[in-house]
């Protein structure tokens, strides 16, 4: 097991050193402040549910963040974005999930951010078009009960206390999760103790046979001007399972685009065209209202579900 591992030569994944600290933190505080503090992690290997394209499972990546003066602590899976956990520019852990898990681990839970693409030779899909893409849904989904088997399998993670979380695509994969008709589900024979996804894609859940059912809590928050990932669509999968007495529920932010967490203005991505806009491309960016009651409920939601 090798401890603080960050850093990547290429989008191929390959590694340097053996321990590291997430220090480029630091360096990034001139333009964002809050995150100058360093925040470590250890960086561990566990196979998929998923054997790829092989005949064994795919060993993943995972970045282990374990909460200050805790022995044993119940423990949260993030899913990154189609952007990838590792950022292509710095070869280091995107900051929205070194956020997260900082929220998180103050907290007192363990966060395991998964890397699904660079064991898979993927660096990004955010510029692929669906149809185009080898990595899908289905993958993301055995990833994260492998991640789960992981997590309850250590010592000093307290079994039957492991949510999620995702973004993005990865908010897609927060929902999925939680589907009890899902071949994963069955076949992992476990089960999150709860998921909260942010602006995620809901519209090949809402269509899938048989239906999407939630087996236990899962919250979603959407912005109501997204037009990357639509929350119409959420909100009508949502519906649907609240009526079936589901334990799941939604909140669409007034005025928020897609990635309405992240601190930077709102702009046009026009590399992107598999949005609601086509070739217009779509829109991404902040949106500190709502990033700030997202981040409230992220604590209250988690704090009522994996708090005994």
């Amino acid at each position: 097991m090798i401890k603080g591992h960050f850093f990547r030569k290429d989008a191929w994944g390959r590694r340097l050193g053996k321990r590291w600290a997430i220090w480029a933190l630091a360096a990034a505080s001139a333009l964002a402040p809050s995150l100058a503090r360093a925040q470590t992690a250890e960086y561990v290997r566990f196979p998929s549910l998923d054997n790829w394209k092989g005949n064994a499972p795919l060993q993943l990546d995972g970045y282990f963040f374990r909460p200050p003066g805790k022995d044993r602590y119940a423990a949260i899976v993030m899913f990154h974005g189609c952007a990838g956990a590792i950022s292509e520019d710095s070869g280091r852990i995107t900051s929205r999930f070194i956020e997260m898990s900082r929220l998180l681990t103050g907290m007192g839970y363990a966060v395991l951010l998964v890397d699904s693409f660079n064991p898979r030779g993927t660096h990004q899909i955010c510029t692929t078009r669906p149809s185009q893409r080898e990595i899908h849904d289905r993958h993301r989904v055995l990833d994260a009960y492998g991640a789960l088997a992981y997590l309850e399998s250590r010592p000093d993670v307290i079994a039957g206390r492991v949510g999620a979380i995702g973004f993005s695509h990865g908010g897609t994969n927060a929902v999925a999760v939680m589907d009890a008709t899902s071949q994963a589900y069955r076949q992992s024979g476990r089960r999150f103790a709860a998921s909260v996804s942010l602006y995620p894609g809901c519209t090949s859940l809402l269509r899938k046979q048989p239906e999407y059912q939630a087996y236990g809590p899962l919250l979603v928050l959407a912005g109501e001007l997204d037009d990357w990932t639509r929350a119409d669509r959420c909100q009508a999968l949502i519906e649907r399972s609240r009526g079936r007495g589901e334990p799941v529920d939604i909140v669409v932010y007034p005025g928020a685009h897609h990635g309405f967490d992240q601190k930077t203005e709102v702009r046009l991505r026009t590399d992107v065209t598999h949005g609601r806009n086509g070739t217009a491309g779509v829109h991404v960016g902040g949106n500190p209202q709502a990033r700030r009651d997202a981040y409230r409920r992220i604590r209250e939601f988690f704090g009522t579900h994996l708090t005994p």
